[in-house]
């Protein structure tokens, strides 16, 4: 296969930069001639172990210099694939193939919802260079036909591969909810994202107030990115008298570790563009009830492998939760049913196998 320079210069270390690190290591771990290219002490850079080429921060001003630069280094290196990852690496990527004089081919992975048409100069510059866009749902493949300046037949829809978690350093659930300070033996929900408001973990409070006669706790792992909003959560906890049935536990390197200790996961994000935690779930056994939005349907099939919820509305979502709570069979069924249609669809070695497939046709 030809060799492949994978960019992702993002400073952050969420779910499309660990997507990036799992790519060029599983690559590289197949012998796949691959280099990334990081920004200097980037938090992935240091996870990665492929050759790295590590640049300082990109701008408008040493953008064109930093494409020479990578242009001269794709000619030494005799690379002809460029991966991108992210977004804001479309115009370099762009600018190195044209500096390289044209032969490069450039495969992006697109990960995140489009919103407007993209069909300007700028955008009919950069996508005129793109020979490739991987997509991870049907409604993403749909959103590329209608805004981007790229033909249809160069739109690729590739399902996400996703590895299941050795057994190393396993939580013990005990020890998890002595520090949590939940009771262990109590039907238990877990919702897993970064805390703000359109991931809407107020909907998952306000549905428990509506059940508030039921013995449910929940907890909440993520990482806060908006602290007026995590109050605004603390204080409808406190109005609603839940102090003592939810917890929150801050961002976690291997949450599919502790989805099996949890009855119940639960995505109430508003339209979210995948949902990986849905399938991270189904993968480890636990029931999921996600919102009717973005690519969730396309992996909960209601009553089948999970259920749905009409999104942003909590007496929707409460209806839902009862369901689970008060039916232990029912959880059986869609848990079984969803880890046999997870362990297909998202299937890492078969995701790894599809993509090296795409790579040596360019």
């Amino acid at each position: 296969m030809n060799k492949i320079l994978a960019i992702c210069t993002s400073p952050d270390k969420g779910g499309l930069e660990l997507y990036f690190v799992n790519m060029v290591n599983h690559l590289h771990s197949s012998q796949q001639n691959i280099v990334a290219v990081c920004q200097k002490d980037s938090q992935i850079s240091k996870l990665i172990k492929s050759p790295l080429v590590g640049i300082t921060k990109t701008n408008i001003m040493n953008i064109f210099y930093r494409a020479y630069q990578l242009s001269s280094y794709i000619k030494k290196e005799n690379i002809r694939i460029i991966h991108v990852s992210w977004t804001k690496d479309l115009l370099l990527s762009a600018l190195v193939k044209l500096f390289s004089g044209n032969k490069i081919s450039i495969i992006y992975h697109r990960q995140m919802k489009i919103t407007r048409y993209k069909k300007d100069i700028y955008h009919n510059f950069i996508y005129k260079s793109i020979n490739i866009v991987l997509v991870i749902t049907k409604a993403l493949s749909e959103d590329c036909k209608k805004f981007l300046p790229i033909d249809n037949d160069r739109i690729i829809r590739l399902s996400y591969g996703i590895a299941l978690p050795d057994n190393k350093n396993t939580f013990d659930k005990k020890l998890l909810f002595d520090e949590i300070e939940l009771q262990e033996n109590i039907f238990t929900i877990g919702v897993f994202s970064r805390i703000e408001e359109q991931k809407g973990q107020h909907l998952i409070i306000e549905a428990l107030n509506i059940l508030h006669e039921k013995n449910i706790q929940l907890l909440i792992v993520g990482h806060c990115m908006d602290i007026s909003y995590q109050n605004d959560l603390r204080k409808m906890i406190e109005k609603y008298n839940m102090h003592d049935r939810v917890a929150f536990k801050p961002f976690i390197e291997s949450p599919m570790k502790i989805m099996p200790m949890l009855d119940l996961i639960i995505l109430p994000t508003y339209e979210e563009t995948f949902g990986l935690v849905v399938a991270e779930s189904m993968l480890m056994g636990t029931p999921v009830i996600g919102s009717n939005a973005g690519g969730v349907p396309e992996i909960i099939n209601d009553n089948n492998n999970g259920l749905l919820f009409e999104s942003r509305n909590s007496k929707s979502l409460s209806k839902k939760i009862i369901s689970m709570y008060e039916s232990e069979e029912l959880r059986i069924k869609l848990s079984n049913n969803a880890k046999i249609f997870a362990s297909e669809e998202y299937n890492y070695e078969k995701h790894f196998s599809k993509l090296t497939t795409i790579l040596q046709k360019l």
